[in-house]
């Protein structure tokens, strides 16, 4: 698979980005971008709230989680809450000198993924989605689009190619972004921005 730039989409970025945030349109922004509390551990509804990005969790993959006992489901809503703790005061994605330290940085995301595993529906898309949204500063989301944009699999992969993509194209991203509030009143991530711009990309 032939790897893609946000370079190619700098031109209509600024009208991608207001079309897919309208009040008029059908897509996810003014829904899945409202944060809630950031100090809150993992509810039921952070989850649900990942199938507006196309996901189709029900109550078997999202009751469990959030019963006692020390089952499967129980040890992926831990190792969720473990990184939400951790990514709470993380910096942002693009600020990384280098790809070891984020990497470093967003080791409970490995966690987390392998987690998954044992849960039916549940993978390191379902988490990314899950994630994204509460930390949407550092957690990228990993999805059949964005492999597809970058021409990788794996999600290290990914966020290496990623992370050099916005580093290379900061210059115009950051202002688009900061300009953009959240349904909330939040300036909206860098990374928020690129992943809506490659998936407006990848739905064409």
């Amino acid at each position: 698979m032939p790897s893609r730039s946000l370079a190619e989409l700098r031109e209509t970025a600024k009208e991608t980005l207001e079309k897919y945030t309208s009040t008029s349109n059908w897509y996810a922004f003014n829904t899945y971008d409202v944060l809630g509390n950031p100090s809150e551990p993992l509810s039921p509804a952070d989850v649900l709230m990942a199938n507006l990005l196309s996901l189709k969790l029900s109550a078997p993959e999202v009751i469990p989680l959030f019963t006692e006992g020390l089952e499967d489901a129980q040890k992926l809503r831990a190792a969720l809450d473990h990184a939400l703790e951790t990514f709470k005061d993380a910096p942002a994605f693009e600020s990384f000198s280098d790809i070891e330290s984020l990497e470093a940085c967003v080791a409970p995301l490995a966690a987390a993924n392998t987690a998954s595993i044992a849960m039916p529906k549940w993978t390191a898309v379902t988490v990314s989605k899950v994630l994204h949204r509460r930390a949407p500063q550092i957690v990228p989301i990993i999805d059949s689009r964005v492999r597809k944009f970058y021409g990788v699999t794996s999600p290290a992969k990914v966020r290496r190619a990623l992370w050099h993509d916005l580093r290379n194209e900061i210059d115009w991203l950051a202002p688009l972004a900061a300009a953009q509030e959240t349904p909330d009143g939040r300036a909206m991530s860098v990374l928020r921005l690129a992943d809506i711009l490659i998936w407006m990309a990848e739905t064409k």
